[in-house]
């Protein structure tokens, strides 16, 4: 893959997980309107945490089943 496809590839993946990210936080402070600024805070780090380690499994997976496939193969 040239540089210039994984450099888009990044940028199109980062922009949709930062407007995902900030949609997601907009919809907590909403929910979370009645309660401290910190505590809006915290509840959307902790789904960002949340999101991330789910993230990771899905990342290692699919590393995984390659590693298989070429190892079947």
């Amino acid at each position: 893959m040239k540089k210039t496809h994984r450099l888009g590839l990044v940028l199109w993946r980062g922009g949709l997980l930062l407007a995902f990210g900030y949609a997601a936080f907009d919809r907590v402070r909403a929910l979370l309107s009645f309660a401290d600024p910190e505590l809006e805070f915290a509840v959307a780090i902790l789904w960002t945490g949340i999101l991330f380690v789910l993230l990771s499994v899905i990342v290692e997976r699919f590393h995984d089943a390659k590693g298989e496939r070429e190892a079947s193969e």
